[in-house]
């Protein structure tokens, strides 16, 4: 069973909170993406926010230049003027910094508007604006995007919306697919990608109830092994106990397992199945939480809805345990009501008789 299809529009909202960066996404209006395709997603947010950078001002830097000048500037090679008898003509080797656009963080922006000029798949009323904003750029090189680009790149707290563009560059680069011989650029649907999404999935929720929560701590736990061992008594040959989020309120601990899957069960021979492998994980965290805390650890794995609406509550060796689903293809809002009553309800779920 495949994934039912997230709108444009909540995909845009999971990549803003999934980066921390919702303030910065709210500046672009994706109602106004002329259709339901990643690759005019992508084109609209880029050029919005290139604009946005124009009217603000491009980040700038500086580059270092060597120049023979007869007034001198910055740091003169005394060496390399005699060798090339510049005092003579009154003039004299230089090395200084000039204040440029051409920055490495401009550089991978029109680098990235360069890849969408590629694409065939482009909507009409988008490649002329995507050209218009390449072609603003003037004086920045377009270098050949790799890798190693985006872990070049540097950036300053006041620089959020830098960062939020250059996220946006980065998710175009990886999902780009050029054709060399066609000399074209196409992209792969990168919500198919369930380890992608389950990164963006897992931040989402993450930064969802950091902000919209309240009353309640968000972190990121290293869970100690309750264990002992003479042979290796620092237990470093154990694996680690990473929680994807960990919510602290006066109720106690909520431990969240957040999967990405296109099917949230099992099924064998007309039998339905939770994943098993999702449950002996969560209860491994939960048990050796336990041994630290004198309150009930709690635990909620939580799925994007696919065929059916989940809400079933266990207590497992004394831990209320949730596990739910969330219908990413509903209204936003919706979508934030669903969340947050499903939080709720696990983080005041007790222990009930057996």
């Amino acid at each position: 069973m495949e994934q039912p299809r997230i709108p444009i529009a909540n995909l845009y909202y999971l990549l803003c909170y999934s980066w921390d960066q919702l303030e910065q996404g709210e500046l672009v209006d994706v109602t106004k993406c002329p259709s339901t395709e990643l690759v005019d997603l992508f084109a609209l947010v880029l050029c919005t926010g290139v604009n946005h950078l124009a009217r603000r001002g491009l980040e700038q830097g500086y580059e270092a230049h060597s120049d023979e000048l007869s007034s001198p500037r910055g740091r003169i090679d005394a060496l390399g003027s005699a060798r090339r008898f510049l005092t003579v003509h009154g003039r004299a080797a230089c090395q200084f910094d000039e204040l440029t656009v051409n920055t490495h963080n401009n550089q991978v922006i029109k680098g990235t508007l360069g890849l969408l000029c590629q694409s065939r798949e482009l909507h009409t009323s988008l490649r002329s604006t995507v050209t218009k904003a390449y072609k603003s750029l003037s004086g920045i090189a377009s270098p050949v995007l790799t890798a190693q680009s985006f872990g070049k790149v540097q950036l300053h707290s006041n620089t959020r919306f830098y960062r939020f563009l250059l996220n946006v560059c980065e998710l175009i680069f990886r999902s780009a697919l050029p054709n060399a011989s066609a000399g074209s650029v196409r992209f792969r649907d990168f919500v198919r990608d369930e380890r992608a999404m389950a990164r963006v999935f897992e931040n989402f929720l993450f930064n969802f109830i950091k902000r919209e929560a309240r009353g309640v701590t968000v972190k990121r736990d290293r869970i100690g092994w309750n264990a002992a061992s003479e042979s290796d008594p620092g237990l470093l040959m154990l694996p680690s106990m990473n929680t994807d989020i960990s919510v602290y309120s006066p109720a106690g601990r909520l431990i969240i397992d957040a999967k990405y899957y296109s099917s949230s069960v099992n099924t064998f021979r007309d039998s339905t199945k939770y994943h098993s492998a999702n449950l002996y994980q969560l209860m491994s965290y939960l048990t050796n939480a336990q041994s630290q805390e004198t309150e009930i650890v709690r635990g909620m794995l939580i799925y994007p809805r696919v065929d059916r609406t989940l809400r079933d509550s266990y207590v497992v060796q004394g831990h209320p345990l949730t596990i739910a689903t969330v219908d990413l293809s509903r209204n936003w809002l919706e979508i934030s009501a669903e969340l947050l009553g499903v939080l709720e309800a696990a983080i005041s779920a007790g222990t009930v008789s057996a």
